[in-house]
């Protein structure tokens, strides 16, 4: 299986196949799998501008020098959001090893002669509120300087799980940011959520969980 991230330096035409392929199947299968719209918005734009930019300069009527260095930025950045994006449905446990294969990309369980263990920290993990919206954000802390925290050198991801009152049981969701928003309905408004966070390595293996959090709705 090729690597992600190589598989990005294909010739173009391939490349822009390949990257649209994933892009219909995101887009039928983004209930099911859970992602994210503002990160289907972000590699969507990226992709539409680097099709438009190479229809462009393939037509002789259309093509001159300013096509092919448009050409050759949409290309560019359309590679950065494809990385970051492909990153993310790697990490994603709700896209299925077989989505993941069907649509050239790595499989979730790599294995190399050093993976990286579990993480053995916790993090610090911290809430900000807006109506139905709760973002968490983690960090690690300092330890020349025990009251202050800082982003972790090595980041991979880290996972958050999360309850919402009256539910049995937790749900997670994984993030390559350093925060994560969670969603909820206008209904939730006034119940309680508890969360907890964790850095996981590329496996998905999560370390020591941090405190829990309780935060309410609205």
């Amino acid at each position: 299986m090729t690597h992600s991230h190589s598989s990005l330096q294909k010739p173009e035409a391939q490349l822009l196949a390949q990257l649209n392929g994933i892009n219909t199947q995101c887009q039928e299968n983004k209930t099911q799998w859970q992602l994210e719209d503002d990160r289907l918005a972000d590699y969507g734009l990226a992709l539409t501008n680097a099709n438009n930019a190479y229809a462009a300069n393939n037509d002789p009527v259309t093509k001159n020098a300013f096509t092919v260095a448009n050409k050759n930025a949409a290309i560019g950045e359309l590679k950065h959001s494809a990385s970051t994006f492909i990153d993310y449905l790697e990490l994603n446990t709700h896209v299925p090893d077989s989505a993941l294969d069907a649509m050239g990309l790595r499989p979730r369980h790599h294995t190399g002669s050093h993976p990286l263990p579990k993480p053995a920290e916790q993090p610090v993990a911290t809430v900000k509120q807006h109506h139905e919206e709760i973002t968490v954000y983690v960090s690690q802390p300092e330890h020349d300087h025990p009251t202050s925290t800082v982003a972790p050198q090595k980041f991979h991801a880290f996972m958050v799980r999360y309850k919402l009152q009256g539910d049995a049981k937790y749900l997670t969701a994984v993030s390559m940011r350093l925060h994560h928003t969670l969603y909820f309905e206008h209904e939730d408004r006034g119940k309680e959520v508890l969360l907890a966070t964790a850095w996981v390595n590329p496996r998905l293996e999560p370390g020591p969980w941090s405190d829990e959090i309780s935060v309410i709705i609205g």
